[in-house]
């Protein structure tokens, strides 16, 4: 078989529902097979930095690793924003890379540059296929690496006369994710710290998520009164309407979070860290732990064991795993600890969010025009059927307008990022989640400064069929940068200025587009919108600056 027809045959056995891609001549034998298999779909995008966040985007929503399909030369280095995305958010990609004939390397053949070593800190793995044979090899590695451990992306070279060689090919079974729980001993050191605990906190971070353990979670807050709180990638971990979750948080105190974490956090005696990263704005820049607070870190990585807080217990295993394990030993073990507390716990929980919600009235409800973008983002969260939507946000300001009060109510129903926070993400990242999920509506909020980087993808949308909703705040500014600009530089505002009406330009690539300025029109432009066959743009003339909550 030709080696581009066994990637293909390799791709599909992965269960692999589509390829994101952008056509040289280096990979156009992978076009040719994937011509010959239309059950596996190419989606051509307009720009490589779009394959790998549509890619990225499939990955985050279902867990299974995206694929994306770049040339070599400036093909892959447009792609570079997006493999570091996915990177430093653990995103499993399998990146395939087109790159010239063997025999040519090391002539100076056109667009031949060293990118292999270039991506190596960024990902997982990378390799360059060096004979046919290696292939089932190739691959069999890297989706077991894509997968297991701390997911992250990996990066498969294929020179040109690899693609076209023949070779004797055996078949492909898909690879199992590899999954390790934690050290009993560590299980009942845990659960020491928990009977002298007055005011335990559950904090999970997106590992959680990879994880899969929701149940575990709810199980865990109902059996033992346990306050859970996430991260802004792991939003949706817990349900966010259950009576337990506080919603958006993180420790010491974080930038994005609702009221009632951000107290709980304050008084937490012990801090129970699921898959966290402890990163800049989970810490807003990494306050010091409390003295009195006992920490207790379980994670997937050793390297994130202790890195930016030294823990009282570190528990190195897969969350799901962990969390089996210390409801077992727990049930034995706890006795009758918290037993009775859940709704007094509920209680108070229920009362702050009713207090911090309050705080918030003026600005959910506004009637002022421009439009207040958090009045935007409150009729938008509450005219969407949360049970069946898939609501993705963009860098910068529309992050912080959209996060913090809508509820997600299940896992990945809200597909949150900041790692890099990579501008442009959402539109493609959306296009990703919506071929994982057809029967689910899928939303992304972005901005018009986040618009301008890939919102030629709408196009792609177009042609292809997939149904989502963007909708631009439009600021017109880069508002993150004008907020730095007004607060720490005397309001020395250049270079944030933008204008345009991407309205006219959505419907200019063959999507439905509306432009909204007035509160009251926005639901029933939402109605038009969502039951437009094909994907649609709504355009929102907002606030051009409005701080975000901890401003």
């Amino acid at each position: 078989m030709r080696v581009a027809d066994a990637i293909v045959e390799i791709l599909k056995a992965e269960g692999v529902r589509f390829v994101a891609g952008f056509p040289g001549d280096d990979i156009l034998p992978l076009f040719d097979a994937l011509y010959q298999k239309p059950e596996l779909p190419l989606i051509l995008t307009r720009h490589e930095q779009a394959t790998a966040f549509m890619a990225d985007g499939y990955a985050r929503s279902c867990g299974e690793p995206g694929v994306a399909l770049v040339t070599k030369g400036p093909g892959r280095c447009n792609a570079f924003a997006a493999i570091v995305n996915a990177f430093t958010d653990c995103v499993p990609l399998v990146v395939l890379f087109g790159h010239g004939s063997r025999k040519s390397l090391g002539k100076g053949v056109l667009q031949e540059v060293p990118y292999l070593e270039t991506f190596a800190p960024m990902a997982k793995w990378t390799f360059s296929i060096p004979a046919p044979e290696r292939v089932p090899e190739v691959f069999r590695r890297a989706f077991t690496l894509a997968r297991s451990g701390r997911p992250g992306p990996v990066i498969i070279e294929i020179p040109q006369d690899i693609s076209t060689a023949q070779f004797a090919f055996s078949g492909h079974q898909k690879m199992r994710r590899v999954r390790f729980g934690p050290d009993p001993e560590d299980i009942d050191s845990l659960l020491e710290l928990l009977r002298e605990s007055k005011h335990p906190l559950v904090y999970v971070g997106r590992g959680g998520l990879w994880a899969g353990a929701t149940e575990e979670l709810v199980n865990l807050a109902e059996s033992y009164a346990l306050p859970i709180m996430a991260t802004l990638p792991a939003k949706g971990v817990m349900p966010e309407d259950h009576p337990l979750c506080l919603g958006l948080g993180g420790y010491p105190r974080a930038v994005y979070s609702t009221g009632p974490a951000r107290k709980h956090a304050e008084e937490a005696d012990l801090v129970l860290a699921l898959g966290c990263s402890f990163r800049q704005h989970a810490t807003s820049g990494w306050l010091p732990k409390p003295s009195q607070v006992r920490l207790v870190q379980v994670d997937v990585d050793p390297a994130e064991l202790h890195k930016n807080y030294q823990a009282d217990l570190v528990i190195l295993s897969d969350i799901k795993l962990f969390l089996q394990a210390l409801l077992r030993q727990a049930h034995q073990k706890l006795g009758g600890w918290r037993k009775g507390m859940a709704k007094e716990v509920a209680a108070e929980i229920q009362r702050q969010k009713t207090e911090w919600l309050d705080s918030w009235n003026s600005r959910l409800t506004s009637e002022e025009i421009p439009m207040n973008p958090y009045r935007a983002c409150w009729d938008l969260g509450r005219y969407l059927d949360r049970r069946n939507t898939i609501l993705l946000h963009d860098a910068g300001v529309t992050r912080a307008y959209v996060s913090h009060h809508y509820e997600a109510l299940f896992p990945n129903g809200f597909l949150g990022f900041g790692g890099t926070s990579a501008m442009g993400w959402s539109i493609p990242a959306a296009m990703g989640a919506k071929l994982a999920y057809p029967d689910k509506t899928v939303v992304n909020v972005t901005g018009d400064g986040s618009f301008g980087l890939t919102g030629m993808e709408i196009e792609t949308a177009a042609r292809h069929g997939i149904h989502t909703l963007t909708v631009i705040l439009n600021n017109q500014s880069l508002g993150a940068s004008r907020e730095t600009l007004v607060e720490r530089y005397k309001g020395h505002e250049i270079g944030i200025a933008l204008a345009g009406n991407y309205a006219a330009v959505a419907r200019g690539l063959g999507a439905y587009g509306e432009r909204i300025e007035r509160p009251e029109d926005l639901k029933p432009a939402l109605s038009r919108a969502t039951g437009h066959p094909g994907p649609a743009v709504l355009e929102i003339v907002v606030k051009p600056l409005e701080p975000r909550p901890w401003r």
